[in-house]
């Protein structure tokens, strides 16, 4: 015999509301049977207590059983224990009231338990059962046909009823999985933030550790390195003594622009609060240090913008201000910002140094560009040798400017 393997029932459907239901309408069919019964047969009443008793325990507990079994030979013996009983039943009641109330909880049983075409099965086993029995207690057939079309309806109305249960109750139970898995994934995402800010803290620290050891370093070094050299020849040398104090000072005039670089990197609270054209005149203060001036335009109307991308212009400004202030040699240095254009910001940056005509891009523009790539912008670099450093910047405003 072939094997049928049967989805899990439903707890709500198949636990104690359901047997308190199948209860309530097996006492229910025998109030309206012994309400009407004529003559009273003390045999017939207590074999049909009896009966009863059995029919609504293993409508009970055979019903569990064969639940927690999932099996289709179970699941068939179980009707074909529970029909029988049942008809006969109300044999005994010889069809008082309406008896085929007793049956009607099986039809329930069956959206539970029979899978696919054994539902209509089972159902029809109820209504041939219940027929017999009328058939044998009234001896002709037109008093069955007057109360099957009721037996239909009632059969009808508690398949559809269970299903509906069956479904609602799935439903609850896939939002409660549904529900789980979103906090699941909260929780991971939660996880995976801190890491990634973790990570970031690290990099972020790690690039500090790396400009100050290739930057300030640097610096430091050539500075012993010239005085040095000064205290050498100061006393046979006044003049080259004093060019290299003078290569110093320049030196350590970088040297300052590096660690006010890094210390403004630190402190991005100030990039938030601070008046917008205030942090734009401290990204551009460094190139007063070594006389390089600075040639600031706005153009259009000056507009409210968001934290991100106020960081990012200014993130942007330091980094080739500090390429501007250490490469160039320039003699002057241009910012253009232009709020005319609806959609997006434009920033325009130029220098008139040396240029280069072979530029590969140092760690600090594959930052800038990084940034931008990030806001959904784009950027334009020209450089030449002679000709200066020219670099052009769009970001989208964001929507909720």
């Amino acid at each position: 015999m072939t094997t049928h393997k049967f989805q899990k029932p439903l707890n709500s459907i198949a636990g104690g509301s359901s047997d308190l239901a199948f209860a309530v309408m097996v006492l229910a069919s025998y109030f309206a049977m012994f309400s009407e019964l004529k003559e009273t047969d003390y045999l017939r009443l207590i074999a049909m207590v009896l009966l009863g008793v059995g029919y609504i325990s293993f409508g009970i507990y055979g019903y569990s059983f064969c639940l927690k079994q999932k099996s289709f030979e179970w699941t068939i013996l179980y009707f074909l224990i529970q029909i029988p009983l049942g008809s006969l039943i109300v044999f005994l009641g010889k069809g008082a009231g309406f008896s085929a109330l007793l049956l009607l909880p099986l039809a329930g049983h069956a959206v539970v338990m029979a899978p696919g075409y054994w539902l209509y099965f089972v159902n029809g086993m109820i209504v041939f059962g219940y027929a017999v029995v009328q058939r044998l207690n009234t001896g002709n057939w037109s008093e069955i046909w007057t109360t099957l079309p009721t037996v239909f309806a009632g059969l009808i109305y508690i398949m559809v009823f269970t299903q509906m249960a069956l479904d609602e109750e799935k439903s609850r139970r896939e939002v409660e999985r549904l529900v789980g898995e979103l906090e699941d994934a909260n929780q991971r995402l939660r996880i995976y933030a801190d890491e990634i800010e973790h990570l970031a803290i690290i990099q972020e620290r790690n690039r500090l550790a790396r400009e100050i050891h290739d930057g300030l370093g640097h610096y430091l070094t050539t500075i012993h390195m010239q005085l040095q050299a000064a205290q050498a020849v100061l006393e046979r040398e006044p003049q080259k003594a004093g060019e290299s104090i003078e290569k110093a000072r320049s030196q350590s005039q970088l040297a300052l622009i590096d660690v006010r670089k890094s210390v403004a990197a630190l402190r991005v609270d100030e990039v938030q609060n601070e008046d917008f054209e205030l942090v734009i005149q401290r990204a551009i203060r460094p190139c007063q240090w070594i006389d390089i001036k600075t040639n600031y335009v706005v153009v259009g109307e000056n507009r409210p913008l968001t934290t991100v991308l106020r960081d990012a212009i200014f993130r942007i400004l330091q980094e080739t201000v500090n390429n501007a202030c250490k490469y160039s040699k320039a003699k002057n240095f241009y910012l253009t910002i232009d709020y005319s254009d609806q959609e997006k910001i434009k920033v325009m940056i130029a220098d008139d140094g040396v240029g280069t005509n072979e530029f590969h891009g140092g760690y600090g523009l594959r930052g800038v560009k990084e940034r931008i790539e990030m806001l959904n912008g784009s950027f334009l670099i020209e450089t030449s040798k002679n000709t200066g450093f020219k670099i052009g910047i769009e970001l989208p405003y964001d929507k909720n400017d």
